[in-house]
């Protein structure tokens, strides 16, 4: 393993442990919210990293990536990870503006839940091509 892969393995660890600290030492509720979803979106792909460097030590071979066929499991997870933590954020800008604070988490949820949306439906459109024909 190259040692750029073994960093960013190292720093992706690094981040979604601190946020999960960040967590457990935060009083407030919102605040906790992200920092928990923060720590999802670093340690989720990290966790399907480390499968795919398992399955590579185990001399597995990855599996074959066609760009326009059927999504893997990998996209599926990534989707899923990342559609989550979107909605997250958007809850957790909802329950800001509810208790009185700024309406700005709110728009940057939604305004990146729109760009995810697009990248999940490009997903699951390929996936549909690929079950009708």
């Amino acid at each position: 393993m190259l040692f750029s892969e073994v960093m960013l393995r190292l720093g992706t660890a690094a981040a979604g442990v601190g946020s999960v600290v960040l967590a457990v030492h935060v009083d407030d509720p919102v605040m906790r919210l992200l920092a928990g979803l923060l720590a999802v979106m670093f340690l989720g792909p990290l966790a399907m990293l480390l499968v795919a460097d398992v399955r590579e030590w185990l001399g597995r071979p990855p599996p074959e990536v066609d760009p326009g066929g059927r999504p893997g499991a990998v996209e599926w997870g990534f989707v899923v990870v990342f559609d989550g933590v979107v909605a997250g954020f958007v809850y957790a800008g909802v329950l800001e503006v509810r208790r009185g604070g700024s309406s700005e988490l709110l728009a940057t949820g939604l305004m990146v839940g729109v760009v995810v949306l697009l990248l999940t439906l490009g997903v699951v459109g390929r996936w549909w091509r690929h079950r009708r024909g």
